[in-house]
């Protein structure tokens, strides 16, 4: 089944445990470089506690190349305390973006609001592939989320990369939320023609939230600015709105 498909399948699918969003992106890069921009569809289907399907299509045009991207997801409850998570995603053009990429992720929920979620990510690209390892250490308390991990990142025949990142998220409401993230570290990246894949120091920190107007409509946003090492600064925003049905 074709990805802009798999959407429509989750239109098919029961009414009230169903969300779409749709939106668009637009970050300034210095060096002269052109904006990267994106405009995307995403659903989502829950099925029960800690079982959800969701899908991505994305038009995205960065460094003067434009790329489409399908990405699907399925979360699975493997018993009181794990969840499984296993996403893949595919770009039919792939001038920038991946080839293709496949995640595996396990979530152990430890007691006391701790949640332990280790995984391993494989992305091809034109000319060369990745492996990422990621470990995430969560703690929820009242309605406040406190997030640490670290991405490990090797691109083929060279060395491994390291990253850090913080993440604190606020739950003004019983659906709606606000946060910040800061990414630290070093980071395997396409900086685009003409270096390619190559990993770089990085700084980041982004904020964003989803706020619901109406128990059936949301606005969601990001800003965010990001230092890719000397090759470049990007900064710029999401904005998206969200429907359930």
């Amino acid at each position: 089944m074709r990805p802009i498909l798999f959407l429509v399948a989750l239109l098919a699918m029961p009414a009230s445990a169903l969300e779409l969003e749709g939106g668009f992106s637009r970050e300034q890069l210095t060096g002269g470089r052109a904006d990267w921009t994106s405009a995307y569809l995403e659903g989502s289907h829950s099925f029960a506690e800690r079982q959800t399907l969701y899908g991505i299509a994305r038009r995205t045009s960065r460094f003067d190349l434009r790329d489409t991207e399908y990405l699907a997801g399925y979360y699975h409850p493997l018993g009181a305390r794990w969840t499984a998570l296993v996403e893949g995603n595919v770009s039919p053009d792939h001038r920038v973006l991946p080839k293709h990429s496949v995640l595996g992720q396990v979530s152990w929920q430890a007691g006391g609001g701790w949640v332990l979620s280790p995984g391993v990510r494989y992305t091809e690209y034109t000319a060369s592939s990745t492996r990422l390892l990621i470990g995430t250490v969560e703690r929820y308390g009242s309605t406040f989320r406190g997030a640490y991990t670290i991405y490990n990142g090797r691109p083929e025949g060279a060395g491994s990369a390291t990253a850090h990142r913080l993440a604190f998220e606020h739950f003004y409401t019983e659906r709606s939320r606000v946060g910040i993230g800061l990414t630290r570290g070093r980071e395997v990246e396409n900086v685009g023609p003409p270096i390619g894949i190559t990993s770089t120091d990085v700084r980041s920190v982004n904020l964003y939230g989803r706020h619901w107007l109406t128990p059936a409509w949301a606005l969601t946003w990001e800003g965010l600015r990001h230092d890719q090492g000397d090759i470049y600064r990007r900064q710029g925003f999401r904005l998206g709105l969200r429907h359930r049905f």
